[in-house]
């Protein structure tokens, strides 16, 4: 992940698969799971984020449906999958310190493991480096997304 994209100074490593209408990031892990995170952009939408409690491991999680549910100033949200497959773990640090998911959405700050019933059949429908920033672009368009929000502003990547 040394390569940071940037989009209204949102940071988007280069490294990372994206589902931008999920708000997610995607990262094969060598066990075959796959780690997902809120993006930079998602974390922007929300703003700080007061909890996370993901479902239950071992659950089958249908694309599309939830994985869990984030809890931010004024309302709560159902995060969902991108992807099919077996819900492996969610993140315990996050679930104690919510604040890693703002602080460290790429790292520290990721959500779930799941492991997906078809990968490669899956893997095609995420997008990534300049296909990433330019789904992302139109993603903002269509949230009316205002990129000079104080709230906004906090999450800019220091160049």
């Amino acid at each position: 992940m040394n390569d940071i994209l940037t989009l209204h100074c949102l940071p988007f490593p280069a490294g990372l698969l994206y589902a931008p209408a999920y708000n997610l990031w995607l990262r094969e892990e060598p066990d075959g799971s796959v780690t997902l995170g809120l993006s930079a952009y998602g974390c922007a939408l929300y703003g700080q984020i007061f909890a996370f409690t993901p479902r239950r491991a071992g659950l089958h999680i249908d694309a599309g449906r939830s994985f869990g549910v984030v809890e931010f100033a004024k309302a709560a949200s159902s995060a969902r999958s991108p992807l099919a497959g077996e819900l492996v773990e969610g993140n315990v640090r996050v679930q104690e310190q919510p604040a890693l998911i703002n602080r460290d959405c790429y790292g520290e700050g990721w959500l779930v493991r799941i492991r997906p019933d078809d990968w490669p059949a899956a893997r095609s429908s995420f997008v990534s480096g300049a296909a990433a920033l330019a789904a992302f672009a139109e993603q903002m368009r269509l949230d009316n997304f205002d990129p000079q929000a104080p709230g906004v502003q906090a999450l800019q990547w220091k160049t």
